[in-house]
């Protein structure tokens, strides 16, 4: 089996118990003490990112925010909302579906979409702007308009 990398094996850790103890089509509320998935987000995400996008060399999150996180398969999740960039402390939308292997030791398949496209680059509000407040809490309701700036996708989906 081929290594997988820290953040990826701290997900997964993570991600495990949850899936086992909500029913497809849960939305995944308050998490266990103790348990790093939502920071684990914030290593994972930006590995993927920097498999095809060199602007991701030197960038990182520094929080994933839900405003959906459901299971939505076996072994699957959705998580929608806002990311927060390291560098600069702003935030963009988020969303991204991945599903774990059949013994959940690793990510089998993701597709993430990362960032909305300005005429000026990648959207990029400051935390607490009334923006964010505003138009960019409403990514849910957006999702089907919104021209992603990043869009990374590997691996099989099992049914």
């Amino acid at each position: 089996m081929p290594d997988i990398s820290r953040a990826e094996q701290v997900l997964s850790e993570s991600l495990a118990p949850i899936l086992r103890t909500h029913a497809v089509g849960d939305a995944i509320g308050t998490l266990p003490e103790g348990n790093y998935l939502l920071s684990s987000f914030q290593f994972f995400l930006p590995e993927v990112l920097r498999e095809i996008h060199d602007d991701w060399r030197y960038e990182s999150l520094d929080g994933v925010y839900p405003k959906v996180f459901a299971k939505t398969g076996e072994r699957e999740i959705e998580v929608i909302g806002l990311a927060n960039f390291i560098t600069d402390q702003t935030v963009t939308p988020v969303h991204f579906r991945l599903q774990l292997s059949t013994n959940c030791d690793r990510v089998s398949w993701i597709d993430l979409r990362l960032g909305e496209h300005t005429g000026r680059g990648c959207r990029r509000e400051p935390c607490g702007s009334a923006t964010v407040h505003g138009t960019m809490l409403h990514v849910v309701e957006r999702l089907d308009t919104i021209e992603w700036y990043y869009h990374v996708g590997y691996g099989d989906r099992e049914s």
